[in-house]
């Protein structure tokens, strides 16, 4: 009978889990499995930054274009502060002929549960006023009991810069999701982002989502920096009527931390923090 309750047990976790996942996707609007955005994102309303200073996993792939400088981060997401859905995801950039190459790895696990993503991204500059970049995702779930799923995607982005500190970025993604037996499809994702640095210490930004199956989603941030070296950003979701925050620091022109979280009105914080080096100064 022990062994019988505690069977019950662990499939009512696998659930459970699942239905965080579920919840976390409506959140953030993307798959609860490592597929989560940096702690800079997360802190100005889940908007997919146009910095073109720094590669952002996951991201608009165009970026990778205006990359100056190799770098190399990781950080840690946990979904409404429960320990068994973190995500710790590593990532990398290095610079490739007139474009730049990024790679990423996120993994989640505990007992019955565990999911990989790996991710690769190309971009490149075409003109003086356009980047574009391609990305190829594939993932990987694992629920004791209830068996394996995978699934891959292809990315697509662009970055064209429209007037001094005005920005506009688009992605469309998996629009070609990989079907065989024991897959699951991914949907097809729309995006877009407008960025526009009214200073030095002030940019506002604007992101306009859809995924299949979901409403549209609307998000504002600002960054502001009181410092050069501190950027302070908030943001709001329209999705889920969710309010975010988030603070950098830079030093040495190489060093960056940033920490963040995201506040869900029913299951409360999402905290975040990580970490990137630049091996070369800027």
């Amino acid at each position: 009978m022990e062994t019988n309750g505690l069977g019950i047990f662990e499939s009512m976790r696998a659930i459970l889990l699942l239905l965080f996942i579920f919840l976390f996707e409506s959140a953030f609007g993307q798959l609860g499995i490592p597929r989560s955005y940096d702690p800079a994102s997360i802190g100005q309303g889940g908007i997919q930054s146009l910095d073109r200073s720094r590669y952002q996993p996951l991201g608009n792939p165009a970026i990778l274009g205006a990359l100056k400088t190799a770098e190399a981060g990781a950080f840690l997401v946990q979904p409404f502060g429960l320990n068994d859905l973190a995500i710790t995801y590593a990532h990398a950039a290095v610079q490739a002929g007139s474009g730049a190459v990024g790679a990423g790895i996120g993994y989640s696990g505990v007992n019955g549960y565990r999911a990989i993503s790996t991710h690769l991204s190309f971009g490149h500059k075409l003109w003086n006023r356009l980047f574009a970049g391609i990305g190829m995702d594939l993932y990987y779930l694992d629920l004791a009991d209830y068996g394996h799923t995978y699934a891959m995607g292809i990315t697509g982005g662009l970055v064209f810069p429209i007037l001094s500190g005005l920005d506009l970025g688009v992605i469309l993604r998996y629009p070609f999701s990989i079907a065989t037996s024991g897959t699951e499809d991914l949907p097809v994702y729309y995006q877009a982002t407008l960025s526009y640095a009214l200073s030095e210490s002030v940019t506002l930004s604007t992101e306009w989502l859809q995924e299949a199956d979901f409403q549209s989603d609307i998000r504002v941030g600002i960054t502001y920096r009181p410092l050069p070296q501190l950027p302070v950003r908030i943001g709001y979701q329209s999705l889920n009527n969710g309010f975010t925050a988030g603070l950098g620091y830079q030093w040495q022109s190489r060093w960056s931390l940033d920490v963040a979280a995201g506040h869900h009105a029913y299951l409360g914080f999402t905290p975040s923090a990580g970490f990137r080096y630049r091996f070369s100064q800027p």
